[in-house]
């Protein structure tokens, strides 16, 4: 049985300068007026997929059991990907592209589940003409349905393999005796942080406490883009202001910001498999 709450949860790379994201609204009202309705985000980068996935990571876990995320980042609209709604080990519903908006659930989290959308039942009708407006045809669609009830997730359509979900490469930090490597997962498109996938057990390992520094080097491919001795400190009030400084995320992951600043805009820096980091303890030499 499908345990949906009646709260669906959009987010997509349009924006809000035209009327994409309202038309997802009113399809999903047709279905059901009653529908709690939340916006994640609708300033993915266009196309990134990776965001995507990593901005659902971010954000599912807070939602109660039974909500369904509509994720529509669809570089490949009107292509053959799929189109699935996939149940996380956690009870939310995706439904998105399988294009790579999954990854950092089904590392992460886990999925438990995958259903291959059935557009001969679950598509707006009279929208069968079109084909550059997934969002709001089938994935606003399908998703008021299952959220409302109107339709139980055996009834998106056929079961597909989670083995086979399309996923980006998603490298393990690796963690030595006096350093831990990992990679950029993401960056603050508004305050301009980036965060890490370096969980902060890794420095309980290393035995680095706050207010140490840390030797930090952040390199695009092979190519150094930065590379500073740093503060690790509990907060942005750490350090002075425009100093950079590493923190603990709210999620649980090593994160490098500039106090008052853009860390992103000061060094250039952005996210992706591209951009590995090492987080190195500085040793001490005895008097």
């Amino acid at each position: 049985m499908t345990l949906t709450n009646r709260i669906l949860v959009f987010q997509s790379d349009f924006g809000l300068l035209e009327g994409t994201v309202a038309q997802m609204y009113g399809v999903a009202l047709q279905i059901d007026p009653d529908l709690k309705m939340v916006d994640l985000s609708h300033y993915i980068d266009k196309f990134n997929t990776w965001d995507a996935s990593y901005s659902l990571f971010q954000t599912c876990p807070v939602f109660p059991a039974g909500t369904v995320f509509v994720s529509v980042v669809d570089p490949g609209v009107g292509t053959g990907r799929k189109s699935v709604a996939a149940l996380t080990a956690d009870g939310h519903y995706i439904v998105t592209p399988d294009n790579g908006t999954l990854t950092h659930l089904k590392k992460h989290v886990g999925i438990v589940a995958l259903r291959e959308i059935d557009e001969s039942v679950n598509r707006l009708p009279g929208s069968e003409k079109f084909h550059v407006f997934h969002g709001r045809d089938v994935y606003a669609y399908t998703g008021a349905r299952l959220a409302s009830g109107v339709i139980d997730f055996t009834e998106v359509g056929r079961e597909l393999p989670v083995d086979g979900i399309v996923c980006h490469p998603t490298p393990d930090p690796v963690v030595g005796t006096d350093q831990v490597e990992g990679m950029v997962d993401i960056k603050d498109p508004h305050f301009g942080m980036i965060w890490t996938n370096i969980p902060i057990e890794a420095f309980e390992e290393l035995d680095i406490p706050f207010d140490t520094k840390v030797h930090i080097v952040v390199k695009y491919q092979e190519d150094i883009r930065y590379d500073k001795v740093v503060l690790y400190g509990k907060s942005f009030g750490s350090v002075p202001e425009g100093e950079d400084i590493l923190y603990n995320n709210e999620i649980g992951y090593f994160a490098l910001g500039t106090n008052l600043r853009s860390f992103v805009d000061l060094h250039d820096i952005a996210s992706g498999p591209d951009w590995s980091i090492s987080l190195e303890k500085i040793k001490t030499t005895a008097l």
